[in-house]
């Protein structure tokens, strides 16, 4: 079992991924299409990000999407995860959680001292997050006006 980070032929490979992707990690919040994936991946890969893959015999079992931003509250550059993703039969081994480590040790690499991510309400994988030491740091809450 290898973690690395990919190459242009399996991004291009997880990209065809990301409908689904986008309606399981957005709880429902997001209509998925191809154009809504597409609006969301472009910023993402052409700032610098790019995907760790969790390889096995040849076959990718998951990816974590990482990049860096900046921090609205305190102006500072950090990495972030932008996308966590582990195919459904090989879900429940651990691959996640391995996953983030990974990420962690990658970030620290290029010198990061902080990561952060956006998880939806209702995500089973907040979690997983909270085991690895995510806190809250904000709410977004809405409200239907009709």
């Amino acid at each position: 079992m290898a973690i690395r980070k990919a190459t242009y032929e399996e991004t291009q490979g997880i990209l065809n991924y990301h409908i689904e992707v986008l309606k399981e990690a957005t709880m429902g919040y997001v209509k998925p299409s191809r154009e809504k994936a597409i609006e969301m991946m472009t910023p993402f890969l052409n700032g610098g990000g790019y995907y760790l893959v969790r390889v096995k015999n040849n076959i990718i079992q998951g990816w974590v999407g990482l990049g860096r931003i900046i921090d609205q509250n305190t102006d500072e550059m950090v990495g972030f995860i932008n996308e966590m993703y582990v195919l459904p039969p090989y879900r429940k081994q651990g691959a996640a959680e391995k996953l983030c480590k990974a990420a962690f040790i990658q970030l620290r690499a290029e010198g990061h001292k902080k990561v952060q991510l956006n998880v939806y309400a209702g995500n089973h994988a907040k979690h997983l997050y909270e085991k690895l030491g995510f806190k809250d740091v904000s709410t977004l809450m809405s409200k239907n006006l009709d």
